[in-house]
């Protein structure tokens, strides 16, 4: 394998030559003009597909274009049964770098229509984050990859940055928008995903920290809020040793964790989710097992739906170019699921996180169900869409939770 790093599909940098499955190490980040270079480390692994994505204040509406547009040309040359000029940067390298931008442009709007309502100025700091297939990689005695399977893709969003002022000066607003738009950066995770590569006739489904927590909550799972005074209670939690001695670390500095009792399963991925944040500003990072600042899916569906070998496969039509048809397909599964949310809200016998949780998983599915379908047509359509969705979907949302706190 030859490593590249490509912009627009020109090589600017190679590697030497290395093996399938050969671990690497990446390091993104940037140098604001007042500070020092900030960077993220995470592993990749050589055979691995990886876009990422640049936010440097809110994401050009003239790039999403562009993607769709590049995206809508690969279908055309696929259904022309004209493939010999596709490379995997038309096929795979947009999809995902669709995928990361996409995320990043539904985190920022999202987030400034919420900041409207909450009284809140909100602005995009620089951010960046990556979309990857996985892979995994058994390796011999001697350490040398074995066997290499593609097991999924990854979406790894290292950093969010945002300014955030609360109008009237109200601390509490501050940190509780703060909080609440981190966990609904954490939904998208896996929300966004799941609408790239769910087809007419299976539903893909993906995990984030957000929805971990909503999972293991609908088995029965106890939801605990750690911190420095009951870190005893980390002992009766199942997780990973690594990220238990992560979260150790955060009780130890004085952070605050949300974590669930024991692991889940999804679509064949096992493991756990939890979020540890600085009580003092509702701000932090939101980890599932494995040490991914984002959401992953796996299955073997996926094997099939991105097409590796024949690249041209009917599951790859179905992702792009039926988004207004998964749309309608999907609207009763997501409107059963509003109705579950709502009942959480309303039955008021949940902590107030585990509502919070079930409130932004309310307000981002039907989101994401209309912006899907609108998007089809025309993207400020969807962007308009949106607006409306949110503004009509917090509104019951805020009802819904008035009348528990009544």
């Amino acid at each position: 394998m030859v490593g590249e790093l490509t912009i627009d599909g020109q090589v600017v940098h190679s590697t030497g030559s290395m093996t399938l499955g050969a671990a690497l190490k990446t390091r993104l980040g940037f140098q604001p003009p007042q500070g020092s270079y900030q960077f993220s480390e995470n592993d990749l692994d050589a055979g691995q597909y990886q876009a990422i994505g640049i936010d440097m204040q809110g994401v050009s509406p003239t790039q999403l274009e562009s993607l769709q547009s590049k995206l809508e040309n690969t279908q055309t040359q696929i259904e022309a049964d004209n493939t010999d000029g596709l490379t995997k940067h038309d096929v795979a390298g947009d999809l995902l770098q669709g995928g990361i931008q996409g995320y990043l442009a539904m985190t920022y709007a999202t987030n400034r229509i919420a900041a409207q309502s909450a009284g809140v100025s909100y602005y995009r700091q620089p951010s960046y984050g990556t979309f990857s297939t996985a892979l995994t990689v058994a390796y011999n005695l001697g350490g040398t990859p074995a066997l290499v399977t593609f097991s999924g893709v990854v979406m790894d969003v290292d950093r969010v940055g945002t300014n955030v002022e609360e109008k009237s000066n109200c601390y509490e607003g501050y940190v509780a928008f703060n909080r609440s738009a981190g966990m609904r950066n954490s939904a998208y995770e896996h929300q966004i995903p799941e609408q790239l590569f769910s087809t007419d006739t299976e539903q893909a489904e993906g995990v984030s920290t957000a929805k971990a927590l909503s999972l293991a909550m609908a088995q029965g799972q106890r939801i605990y809020s750690l911190t420095s005074a009951n870190a005893s209670v980390l002992s009766s939690i199942t997780i990973d040793d690594a990220a238990r001695a992560e979260i150790q670390n955060a009780l130890n500095a004085g952070l605050e964790v949300t974590v669930h009792e024991a692991p889940i399963t999804v679509s064949g991925w096992q493991g756990s989710g939890y979020s540890i944040l600085d009580t003092e500003y509702g701000v932090g990072i939101y980890q599932i097992t494995g040490g991914v600042s984002g959401g992953v899916f796996s299955g073997d569906s996926i094997d099939e739906l991105l097409g590796w070998v024949t690249m041209v496969t009917e599951e790859l039509l179905a992702v792009l170019g039926n988004a207004f048809l998964k749309a309608i397909v999907s609207l009763k599964a997501s409107i059963e699921r509003m109705q579950a949310y709502i009942s959480i809200i309303t039955n008021c016998d949940s902590m107030s996180s585990v509502a919070a949780i079930a409130s932004i998983s309310l307000v981002t599915e039907g989101l994401l169900i209309l912006v899907a379908a609108a998007f089809a047509v025309n993207i400020f359509i969807g962007i308009i869409v949106a607006v409306y969705a949110g503004y009509l979907l917090n509104l019951m949302v805020s009802d819904a939770v008035a009348r528990c706190e009544a």
